[in-house]
C-alpha cells in the first residue's frame, strides 16, 4: 500500500513465452482492477480492458492464477523502489547534543539550588509552643516496666540468667556491668528484639503482657554503633527521624522546632548544617562524632530530662560513667557474667553492699567502685582514694604519708585543685538546672546536686572517670578461676537473699494480680494507678504511608544528587561512550557490514548499561542496617522504602543515562528513519535498564555480602549475554536447551532492538560489479530472530522486571530483618 494505491507483486513461474505489452498496459488499462482468491491456488485477476486481451489471445475470460499465500511487503520491498539519498543528519546531531548538555547543566543548577536550600536553616534556640508540645502527651499512658526471672541462651550458654527489675515512668535505669556481663543483651530483650538464641522470663507493661506489635509500637531503640546516611547533614538526619516517628497530627514547623530544642539541649547546634560523612570525607569531625565526658554528661541530662518532663520510661546501658553522670540515674541494674548482682535504686545501692561487708570506701567513684567489685577476687588495694578535702587544696592520707615516709611512690597519680573543680561543677550544674527546671517528686531521687546526698552512697561529684577519682582499677585474678567465681558467687546470692529483690517480686506479682482480678492495682498515684485503663500502653498515629513514602524520597534523592560522583560517573560515561559509539559508527551503511555494525552497537549499549547497573550493589548494602534498625523501631513500612528507593534511585541513575547515550547515538549513527521507531528504540532501552536494575537489586537484597552479590550478578550478567543472539546463533542450541533463551533478558532486548531497526530495510550487497538486494527480515531469520517479535520481546522485559522487583520486595519484607 503506497501512496494511497495498492500494489501487487506476482511472480509467473510457469510462463512458456513471453510478449512485449507495455503500450497496451499504459494506453488501454484504465481500471479498476479486482484480485480474487475462492480458496488454495484458485485465484483470478480481472480488469475491463486486461479482459478483452485475455479472451481476444487465450479465450479465458479473465486471468487465471494458482497462487501460494503470501504476505504484504514493505513499500522499500516492492521491486522498482528507488532508495532516497540519506539525509543529513549534522542539525539532529548537534540539537542532541546541544541538548544533552543543556540538560547537565540544568541538573547542575538544580543540585546547587536544592544544596543552597537546604543549608539555609535558622539558628538559636526554639521553643516548641504549647499547644504543639501537647499534641506529644495526647492520650498518653504512663508505663511501668517490669520484667521478672529473664534468661537467654545462646550456643548452649547462658548469656543471662534470672534478671529481675522495674523502672516507673519519669526514671532513668542503667544497666551497668564490665564486659560480657550481658548489658546488651538484656536490653535487646527488653525492647525485644529479634534475638538468635532462647529467651526466657515475663515482661509486662504496667503490670500486662503486651503484643508484640504494640509493644514495638511504643518502643523506641538507639544502638550503640551509629548507622547514618553520610551524605546528610546532621540538621537533616535528626529532621527526617522526627518527621517519621512524630505525631501525625503535629505540623511540620513545630517538628522542626522540637529538633532545633533538641540539638540545642544537646549543644550541637554549632554543627547542625555540617554533613555526618564518612571515612576520608570532610565531615564532622571524629571527636564530635564520639562522647567525651562533658558531652556523655549532656547526652544522660537529656534522657532524665526527656524521661522527667515527658513522663517516660528510659532504660540504658553504660560501660564507665563518671560519677556525676552515675548520680542521674534512678534505677540500677549491675550484671557480672549474666548474674543479677543488684537491680533497685540507685541510692540504696551502697546500703547493700555494706550489708555484704563490701561498702563504697569514701571518695571512691562507686562506678569504678562496681566494676572492680565483680571482677576483682579480693580487697581494694590501699591505694583505694579516701582523699579528704583540704582547705589549700592538697590531698592528704595517712597511707601516703606513710608511703612517702618509706621511699615509695605512690601507685596512681592525684588530680589537683580538686576544690576549684568541685565548685566549677556545682556553678555548672546550679547554671543547668536553671535553664532546664525539673519537678522532681518526692520517690524520684535520680537527680542530686551538691555533694551531701553523694557523700551517702560513697560518690564523689568531682570524680570523672577512673583517672579523676585517682585510684587504679584491681585486675582480676585470671589465673585463680574459682576464687573469682566463689566471690561473684557470694554476690550474686547476698543479693537474691537481699530484701531489695524480694520487693522487686512483690511489687511484680501484686501487679499483675491486680490486672487478673480487673482490680485497678491501688490507690491514686501509685505506679499501678494507670492499670485500669482499657490498654496498657498508648501511642500516637505517626506518619501516613504517603507522608513516609515523600520523607524517604527526599532523602533517596538528596542522598543521590550529594554524592556527585555516583551521578557524575552514570552521565559522564553515557555521554561520553554516547559520542564515541557515534564516531565509531557514524553513518552506519545499508549493507551486510552495516548490519554487523548495528548488531554491535545495540549489543555494546545493552552490555553497558547491564554492567553499568551494578552499582546499585554496594548501594543498598551501605543502607541495608540503616533500613533494618530503622524498620525494626517503626519509622516507615518496607513498601513505602521500596518504592522510594526504586522510583528515586533508580530513575537518576538508570533510565536518564540511556536516553542521554540514546539522544546522541541514534542520530549520528544514523539508525531508522521515523519518531515512531525512534520512541521504540528508547522504550526498549529503558526497559532493559528496568530489568537489569530490577535483578541486580534483587540479588543485592537476597545476599548481605557485596562481594557475593557482585558476583551473583555479573554471572547473571553474562549467562544473558550468552543467550542474547550475538554470541550463540538461537537457531544451533540444542533443542533441550533452548528453554534458557527465554531466560536472558538480553535475548529479548537485543532481538527488540534489531526487529525495530532492521525488518523494513533493504540491504544491499555489491558483490563482483552485481548489487543483491537482501530483505532485512531474511536476514534476521537468519539469525534466529523472529521479524514480528517487537511487541513480544517488549512485554517479556517488562514482566521479568516486574518479577524482579517483586521477588525483591517479598524477601526484603519477610527476610531483612533484625536479628541479633
Amino acid at each position: 500500500w503506497v501512496a494511497e494505491e495498492e500494489s501487487f507483486y506476482c511472480h509467473l513461474d510457469e510462463c512458456a513465452f513471453a510478449q512485449d505489452i507495455d503500450d497496451f498496459l499504459a494506453e488501454e488499462i484504465h481500471g479498476p482492477a479486482e484480485f480474487v482468491c475462492d480458496g488454495d491456488k484458485k485465484c483470478k485477476f480481472e480488469e475491463p480492458a486486461m479482459n478483452d486481451l485475455i479472451l481476444q489471445m487465450f479465450g479465458d475470460p479473465a486471468i487465471y492464477l494458482n497462487c501460494y499465500s503470501g504476505e504484504c511487503l514493505h513499500y522499500t520491498q516492492v521491486p522498482g523502489f528507488t532508495r532516497p539519498s540519506r539525509p543529513d543528519y549534522t542539525l539532529a546531531i548537534i540539537l542532541s547534543i546541544g541538548g544533552v548538555f543543556a540538560f547537565l547543566i540544568g541538573l547542575g543548577v538544580a543540585i546547587w539550588y536544592l544544596a543552597k536550600k537546604a543549608g539555609s536553616s535558622s539558628d538559636g534556640f526554639i521553643a516548641l509552643p504549647d499547644d504543639e508540645a501537647a499534641k506529644l502527651m495526647a492520650e498518653h499512658i504512663p508505663a511501668t516496666l517490669m520484667f521478672k526471672d529473664m534468661g537467654y541462651i545462646i550456643g548452649g550458654k547462658d548469656v543471662l540468667r534470672e534478671v529481675s527489675g522495674i523502672v516507673k515512668p519519669g526514671q532513668l535505669m542503667a544497666i551497668m556491668g564490665a564486659s560480657g556481663a550481658g548489658k546488651t543483651s538484656l536490653l535487646d530483650i527488653l525492647a525485644r528484639r529479634h534475638k538468635s538464641g532462647i529467651v526466657r522470663g515475663n515482661i509486662y507493661v504496667n503490670g500486662r503482657t503486651v503484643s508484640h506489635h504494640e509493644y514495638k509500637r511504643v518502643v523506641g531503640y538507639v544502638d550503640q554503633e551509629d548507622t547514618l546516611m553520610s551524605t546528610l547533614t546532621v540538621y537533616e538526619t535528626i529532621l527526617y527521624s522526627a518527621l517519621l516517628r512524630l505525631p501525625r497530627d503535629m505540623s511540620f514547623e513545630a517538628k522542626r522546632f522540637r529538633v532545633m530544642e533538641t540539638m540545642s539541649e544537646l549543644g550541637i547546634l554549632g554543627i547542625k548544617d555540617m554533613k555526618i560523612g564518612a571515612s576520608g570525607q570532610r565531615s564532622i569531625s571524629g571527636g564530635e562524632k564520639r562522647l567525651d565526658s562533658y558531652n556523655a554528661y549532656n547526652v544522660v541530662e537529656c534522657l532524665v530530662i526527656l524521661a522527667k518532663n515527658y513522663n517516660r520510661t528510659v532504660v540504658c546501658t553504660i560501660h564507665q560513667p563518671r560519677s556525676n553522670i552515675f548520680a542521674l540515674f534512678d534505677q540500677l541494674i549491675l550484671m557480672a557474667k549474666g548474674h543479677l548482682v543488684y537491680s533497685g535504686e540507685t541510692r540504696n545501692l551502697n546500703g547493700h553492699l555494706k550489708t555484704l561487708g563490701h561498702a563504697c570506701p569514701e571518695g571512691y567513684n562507686m562506678a569504678d567502685y562496681m566494676l572492680d567489685l565483680t571482677m576483682y577476687t579480693g580487697k581494694p588495694s590501699k591505694s583505694v582514694n579516701r582523699a579528704h578535702h583540704a582547705g589549700d587544696g592538697e590531698l592528704n592520707t595517712q597511707e601516703d604519708q606513710d608511703d612517702q615516709q618509706n621511699g615509695s611512690s605512690p601507685s596512681f597519680t592525684r588530680v589537683p585543685s580538686i576544690i576549684d573543680d568541685s565548685i566549677q561543677w556545682e556553678s555548672e550544674l546550679a547554671s543547668r538546672e536553671q535553664e532546664h527546671p525539673r519537678n522532681n517528686e518526692p520517690d524520684n531521687t535520680g537527680i542530686r546536686s551538691g555533694s551531701g546526698s553523694d557523700t551517702a552512697i560513697g560518690i564523689d561529684p568531682v570524680s570523672s572517670g577512673t583517672s579523676d577519682s585517682g585510684t587504679r582499677r584491681a585486675p582480676s585474678n585470671v589465673d585463680d578461676a574459682d576464687a573469682g567465681g566463689a566471690h561473684l558467687q557470694l554476690l550474686v546470692d547476698g543479693f537474691r537473699q537481699s530484701h531489695i529483690l524480694l520487693d522487686v517480686g512483690r511489687q511484680i506479682d501484686h501487679a499483675v494480680q491486680s490486672n487478673r482480678g480487673g482490680d485497678d492495682g491501688g490507690t491514686a498515684g501509685s505506679i499501678y494507678s494507670n492499670m485500669s485503663s482499657s490498654k496498657a500502653v498508648s501511642t500516637y498515629r505517626r506518619a501516613s504511608w504517603w507522608s513516609q513514602f515523600k520523607i524517604l524520597a527526599d532523602r533517596t534523592l538528596k542522598n543521590i544528587y550529594r554524592d556527585p560522583m555516583l551521578m557524575l560517573a552514570h552521565y559522564c560515561m553515557s555521554i561520553f561512550l554516547g559520542l564515541l559509539c557515534g564516531a565509531l559508527f557514524y553513518k552506519v551503511t545499508n549493507d551486510i557490514p552495516g548490519f554487523q555494525n548495528r548488531m554491535g552497537v545495540f549489543f555494546f549499549m545493552c552490555a553497558l548499561f547491564g554492567f553499568s547497573c551494578l552499582s546499585i550493589l554496594p548501594s543498598f548494602a551501605h543502607e541495608r542496617i540503616l533500613f533494618v534498625r530503622e524498620r525494626a523501631n517503626g519509622y516507615y513500612s518496607p513498601l513505602t522504602y521500596f518504592l522510594s528507593k526504586v522510583l528515586f534511585d533508580i530513575v537518576p541513575l538508570r533510565v536518564i543515562p540511556p536516553m542521554l547515550m540514546g539522544l546522541i547515538v541514534y542520530n549520528m549513527v544514523g539508525l531508522v528513519e521515523g519518531w515512531k521507531e525512534f520512541g521504540k528504540f528508547f522504550l526498549v532501552l529503558v526497559l532493559f535498564n528496568f530489568t537489569a536494575s530490577g535483578v541486580c537489586l534483587m540479588i543485592g537484597i537476597i545476599f548481605e555480602e557485596v562481594g557475593v552479590a557482585n558476583l551473583m550478578s555479573s554471572l547473571v550478567m553474562l549467562f544473558s549475554m550468552l543467550f542474547g543472539g550475538l554470541l550463540l546463533n538461537k537457531e544451533s542450541i540444542p533443542a533441550k536447551l533452548s528453554w534458557l533463551q527465554k531466560l536472558s533478558f538480553f535475548n529479548f532486548a537485543f532481538e527488540a532492538l534489531l526487529v525495530n531497526e532492521i525488518t523494513f530495510l533493504q540491504l544491499i550487497q555489491k558483490e563482483y560489479g552485481l548489487e543483491i538486494d537482501v530483505p532485512g527480515a531474511a536476514i534476521l531469520s537468519t539469525f534466529g530472530f523472529s521479524s514480528g517479535a517487537y511487541w513480544k520481546d517488549v512485554q517479556n522485559l517488562g514482566i521479568m522486571g516486574g518479577v524482579f522487583f517483586l521477588v525483591g520486595f517479598i524477601w526484603l519484607h519477610f527476610r531483612v530483618n533484625e536479628r541479633r
